[in-house]
């Protein structure tokens, strides 16, 4: 369905850290562009990486529409770049780096279907954890939204903390973000950020057009709380009231 170089080229973004020409969808639709992204990701399995789950994008702040009125396009994430809290990551491995504190949702059960509402979606949670994503400047900054999206939205891995229980009302957790100990930003969403559960059931329905769903152990992150450039060696600690903290050390 999609030109074999044009798989390739974003294969090799997603590996080696930086796009080439080659890799543009600027002549696709948004929805093509996820299929793209898929086509993708299947080539990645097929040479031995696992999938760990999904991002689900564009859920905060002023940007939540700018693809079209809730639209939440989805990127994949891969378990050999997801980490656990604690560990540590070369500050170089990472091109143009930047994290962004998340909450992650574990999934305790397969999760399919375009016609779940919040609820039903928060059912099949097993528990939320604190989590940072870790995002890859692999593309110019006059990248298309298409482009963007078949990139798998500059995911490059996460770091995840200790497991907590679910709860409601996580728009209104608070976070602390610290480097080296000092405090860099705090952030407690509410408004600004959509219902984590809600994120799910539309990850849920936009990945059903595709033939797809989630599976039990799967780990979806719903938004970022604010974001930092990575800028060379150090320790990033964010804790999440009444959830848990996650930390990540550059080397």
């Amino acid at each position: 369905m999609y030109d074999e170089q044009l798989v390739r080229a974003f294969v090799e973004a997603r590996l080696n850290g930086v796009a080439s020409p080659g890799a543009t969808a600027a002549t696709h639709e948004v929805h093509e562009a996820l299929g793209l992204q898929l086509a993708v990701l299947d080539r990645l399995v097929a040479a031995g990486e696992r999938l760990a789950g999904w991002k689900v994008g564009l859920t905060s702040g002023p940007r939540r529409d700018v693809m079209g009125k809730g639209f939440r396009p989805f990127g994949y994430l891969l378990e050999s770049r997801t980490l656990g809290s604690g560990d540590v990551l070369g500050h170089d491995r990472i091109r143009s780096c930047y994290l962004e504190p998340e909450l992650c949702l574990v999934l305790g059960a397969p999760l399919r279907g375009d016609h779940l509402d919040p609820a039903a979606a928060r059912s099949a949670v097993r528990a939320v954890a604190p989590a940072f994503e870790l995002n890859e400047r692999r593309l110019s900054a006059q990248a298309d939204d298409p482009t963007t999206i078949a990139d798998g939205l500059g995911n490059w891995g996460i770091v995840v903390g200790p497991e907590a229980p679910v709860r409601s009302a996580l728009t209104g957790t608070t976070v602390e973000l610290r480097h080296e100990d000092a405090l860099v930003a705090t952030r407690t969403p509410g408004d600004a950020m959509d219902d984590p559960f809600l994120s799910l059931s539309r990850l849920c329905a936009l990945l059903h057009r595709y033939g797809r769903g989630l599976e039990a152990g799967q780990r979806v992150i719903t938004g970022s709380f604010c974001n930092q450039s990575v800028q060379g060696p150090g320790t990033w600690r964010a804790v999440f009231s009444n959830i848990g903290d996650v930390t990540v050390r550059f080397a």
